[in-house]
């Protein structure tokens, strides 16, 4: 709880209400005993340690700048290896200080990133994991820390800042240079990670979410699902794309890019150049070997390279070399996964996907490809998904406003056998003595499933057809209808049947649209077959609305001739209109050539005549020779009569007697 003091002091700094308490963002093992939490606490980080054993009040309250983030919208990554926190946020109250850390001891006593915008430059920092030796199957070796995170590219120079995401690594054993780098990392390496987007193959450039899947048995190397999108605004595109630790450390081993010299800018380095013992290494028995026992002992043209470098050359390619899914028309936000053992003992990557709308999209790893099983609309109105973790069967899902679970085992949605076959998850099983779609949870009894082919032919029984709900549909003429059609799974192909008169007709993602016509009055079903079993899902009937059909012929022919002869009278008006202001044109043109007097409301009686020679320039019109051009091009320095003040009354003008126009006229 923040001190009423605490939120006065964060009001006064301008922050609103609702920033100034304390947001959790650490949440850590620290030992058998303690969890370790830091929060925000009114924009003035804190940690503290709570006992599990009660787990009621946080104790040794502390600072916890440098760990947490002062803001709760500012993204930020932590991990505890070995009792240790390695925390990746911004050290400073304004947020322009990045820091990636071993928050041990004293703050100045950390080892942490040096402030270059060559390391670090201005990023967003997403997700931490530690690597132990074991899990790469070395016998030596040194805990690895791994940070994802997107940030600035400073390799192109062009208006618009370029966003890139990359991965960084850190030593656990790291102590910091003795002269250069001190207490700095001396085993900070960082390169982009590769995910290609849909157009062109070009890579999608925001590093949303990342996802860590370790093994449960503690054996092998865990995989890394990482959710990209775009950074332009107004494209909705996401890409799903796994990454093996092998490949990122093969790409650290690998050239380093040129980032100080303009010569050789973007270029990879030269063997050569890249001094002995190679720079950014953790320190291991090869090391030791050569008289290094820690990064103290690494000589300084080692440290002045990889304070200049620590870029890499080559990207992180995904596995499999393509995204696992490409979508344009869903932004992901968030995912977490787990790893499922089928009926046949084989196991399957299943991923939960939050949007940008508030729906969980719960898709399944088939070899090199995502396929979405479930679509779950989570909350009532459409927001962000912020947080998802797993707890045992259940999926913990976060807005900023509500939380909410939802059940990962939930097979009784699907009714019949075809259906829980058909939508292939690997969770599910059909139970023939229940007579009900099952969680398996490793039984073999009584039940069948098939994940790769779905074959419903060969093991459900022949099912009675049953027919779906008509939903009649009221239209009117001309208008764009929308005929939803949802499979029940994503292998599904679905073709549509319609009447023999439809001419105007759009396949799309979540059905049929349709453009009304007469002719397209009528029945339309929606099919999907799969697995060698076809059924109807959803069927339609297009109806006139408040009428018993399209507009009547004798309304049509009556409004056609009204237009017609509509047409006709705007016409002539517009013939007149054009008659009178040429003959007015033709006027003023014999106005100008014998620059003939005006009778301004004189007695008919008579005619009086007047000259006058174009007036001597002003000091404004020479400045402006557009004034002078503009006074002598009415008659006599006087405007054109169509340009004049409305009259007072409809007074006519005339020129030698003939009259031109009234006011009236003139003002037509």
């Amino acid at each position: 709880m923040v001190p009423e003091a605490h939120r006065q002091n964060c009001r006064k700094k301008g922050k609103k209400e609702a920033e100034c308490h304390n947001f959790v963002q650490i949440l850590a093992i620290a030992n058998a005993s303690h969890l370790l939490t830091c929060g925000t606490f009114a924009f003035d980080p804190k940690c503290g340690v709570i006992a599990v054993s009660s787990f009621q009040q946080v104790e040794r309250i502390e600072s916890g700048r440098g760990k947490c983030p002062f803001e709760p919208a500012q993204r930020s990554a932590a991990v505890m290896a070995g009792g240790v926190l390695y925390a990746a946020t911004v050290k400073n109250y304004l947020g322009t200080e990045p820091i990636i850390s071993r928050a041990v001891g004293r703050a100045e006593d950390w080892i942490r990133t040096e402030t270059l915008p060559s390391w670090l430059n201005a990023p967003a920092f997403v997700a931490a994991v530690a690597l132990r030796p074991a899990e790469w199957g070395d016998e030596d070796g040194d805990d690895e820390i791994y940070f994802f995170f997107t940030e600035t590219s400073r390799a192109f120079d062009s208006y618009e800042h370029i966003k890139v995401p990359r991965v960084a690594r850190v030593c656990a054993g790291d102590l910091g240079g003795r002269k250069t780098l001190r207490q700095r990392w001396t085993t900070f390496l960082k390169a982009d990670l590769l995910c290609p987007g849909p157009e062109h193959g070009r890579a999608s450039s925001v590093l949303q979410d990342m996802a860590i899947l370790r093994p449960e048995d503690g054996g092998g190397t865990p995989i890394f699902y990482g959710i990209f999108s775009s950074q332009w605004e107004g494209a909705a595109i996401s890409t799903v794309c796994a990454f093996r630790p092998q490949d990122i450390r093969t790409v650290l081993n690998g050239p380093f890019k040129e980032l100080k010299h303009d010569c050789n800018r973007g270029l990879p380095v030269v063997d050569n150049d890249v001094p002995q013992p190679r720079p950014g290494e953790c320190i291991a028995n090869n090391m030791k070997l050569q008289q290094f026992g820690s990064s103290l002992s690494l000589p300084d043209r080692v440290l002045t390279f990889i304070r200049d470098h620590p870029l890499m050359d080559q990207p992180v390619i995904p596995a499999d070399d393509h995204p696992l899914l490409v979508t344009t028309d869903t932004a992901y936000l968030r995912v977490v996964a787990h790893r499922v053992t089928s009926l046949s003992g084989k196991e399957y990557d299943v991923l939960y996907l939050g949007t940008e709308d508030g729906h969980l999209h719960r898709a399944v790893r088939t070899g090199a490809k995502l396929s979405v099983l479930e679509d779950l609309a989570l909350f009532p109105e459409a927001q962000p998904v912020e947080n998802m973790k797993l707890y045992q069967s259940w999926l913990l899902v976060g807005s900023r406003a509500e939380v909410t679970q939802v059940n990962t085992t939930n097979c009784g949605r699907l009714q019949s056998c075809s259906e829980c076959i058909l939508a292939q998850d690997p969770v599910c099983a059909w139970s023939f003595r229940l007579d009900a779609c099952v969680a398996h949870a490793g039984e073999h009894g009584g039940l069948v499933q098939d994940i790769e082919s779905a074959d419903v032919s060969s093991l459900c029984p022949k099912e009675p057809g049953e027919q779906p709900v008509v939903f009649e549909v009221p239209v009117a003429t001309a208008a764009h209808v929308v005929l939803p059609c949802s499979p029940s799974s994503a292998w599904a192909s679905c073709v549509w049947h319609q009447p023999g008169g439809v001419t105007a007709l759009t396949p799309r993602r979540d059905g049929l649209e349709v453009v009304v016509t007469p002719g397209a009055m009528g029945a339309y079903a929606c099919e999907c077959q799969e697995g060698g079993a076809a059924r109807v899902v959803a069927a339609y009937s297009l109806v006139w609305g408040n009428q018993r059909g399209p507009p009547s012929r004798v309304h049509t022919v009556g409004a056609g001739l009204a237009g017609f002869f509509l047409g006709i009278l705007a016409a002539s008006l517009t013939l007149l209109l054009i008659g009178r202001r040429q003959q007015r044109r033709r006027q003023r043109e014999l106005l100008a050539r014998d620059k003939v007097g005006l009778d301004l409301g004189a007695p008919a009686s008579g005619t009086t005549s007047y000259s006058q020679d174009p007036p001597s320039p002003s000091p404004e019109d020479e400045r402006l020779p557009l004034a002078l051009a503009k006074r002598g091009s009415g008659f006599g320095g006087f405007p054109p009569p169509f340009l004049l003040d409305p009259c007072p009354s409809p007074a006519h003008i005339r020129l030698t007697g003939a009259p031109l126009a009234t006011c009236d006229e003139t003002s037509i």
